[in-house]
């Protein structure tokens, strides 16, 4: 009887702090779209059988969010709820460039309808949603299990408000250097990709301010089935911009234009955000005894930036 007041009590408290620690704002109304600019663990969850993409935050997988003139920081959260428990709490810390931000916790309960394919056993809880404002300019969010939830795993997909930005014209851009060129098919229409493995990044010589758009494909041995993961990471001299984790699942639409031993995964999209000014970045898998080819699209409205045009001279317009 004492150890089911004190779990009250316990549960009481921590729904208090609960209410002390809200501080973000109601959600706004309006369409909401995907941040791209994640580094993390991606998971994909199954939401009323709609496959959805999050983030695993726990004690080995923090997460790291860049955005640049946004409003809002809309989460998505869903705790993993350990054994055979209906509900649970879970919280974590938050730091806007580098300031701590006062702790973020929340109660969920088991919901049927959100499994883990590659985890059937999992119990995840409803989702929660927190919305951060979002001070003007270019920020660096990032998410870390606090003490209490060490133990705990944590699911987040992260979303901005959608402006009713217009669609993006792309020019196809050819990199800096790189070890050898991939002619590959995608339904009846022949592309360049470009190989890199852990020994042999391709370089790429941008002018910012700009997004460049990099689309990877993982080389897959034909023995492989279900899918495969592998790590896509950029790097500038010597710093990690960023390290994007994805799940390889062979392509039904792709092959390669020239016989192969391989076959070739579906395209995985990555943005690279470049600040103002030169950069050279250096596009590789950090992943032994694989290797990946890429394929490189720079906004069209964003070629004035460069000097010369000499990295479009294989260029072509797509979408």
């Amino acid at each position: 009887m004492m150890s089911e007041n004190l779990h009250r009590k316990r549960h009481q408290s921590w729904l208090i702090w609960i209410l002390v620690v809200w501080f973000a704002s109601v959600a706004s109304a309006g369409n909401w779209m995907l941040v791209d600019s994640v580094d993390g663990k991606k998971v994909t969850l199954k939401v009323s059988d709609k496959k959805r993409i999050y983030y695993q935050l726990d004690k080995d997988n923090p997460i790291v969010v860049k955005i640049a003139d946004q409003s809002e920081l809309k989460l998505i959260t869903r705790m993993v709820l350990p054994n055979m428990e209906k509900e649970g709490i879970y919280s974590f810390v938050t730091r806007l460039d580098g300031e701590k931000l006062p702790l973020t916790a929340r109660a969920t309960e088991y919901i049927k309808s959100t499994k883990n394919p590659k985890k059937k056993k999992q119990r995840i809880g409803q989702s929660r949603t927190i919305i951060f404002d979002v001070p003007p300019s270019e920020h660096e969010y990032s998410f870390s299990v606090s003490k209490e939830s060490r133990n705990k795993t944590i699911y987040i997909r992260f979303l901005v408000p959608n402006h009713d930005k217009k669609d993006i014209t792309y020019i196809a851009y050819l990199p800096r250097t790189l070890s050898e060129e991939v002619r590959i098919i995608v339904k009846e229409r022949e592309y360049i990709y470009y190989r890199s493995t852990t020994t042999q990044p391709i370089e790429l010589d941008v002018i910012g301010p700009t997004r460049v758009k990099c689309i990877s494909r993982l080389e897959i041995d034909h023995s492989m089935r279900g899918s495969k993961p592998y790590r896509v990471q950029v790097t500038e001299g010597n710093e990690v911009i960023m390290t994007n984790f994805f799940n390889a699942q062979i392509s039904g639409t792709t092959t390669y234009a020239e016989k192969s031993d391989m076959v070739l995964g579906r395209g995985e999209t990555l943005f690279i955000d470049v600040p103002q000014g030169g950069h050279r970045y250096q596009i590789s898998t950090p992943d032994q005894d694989i290797s990946v080819i890429f394929r490189f699209y720079l906004p069209e409205k964003d070629l004035g930036n460069e000097s010369s045009l000499e990295n479009t001279a294989r260029a072509g317009l797509a979408k």
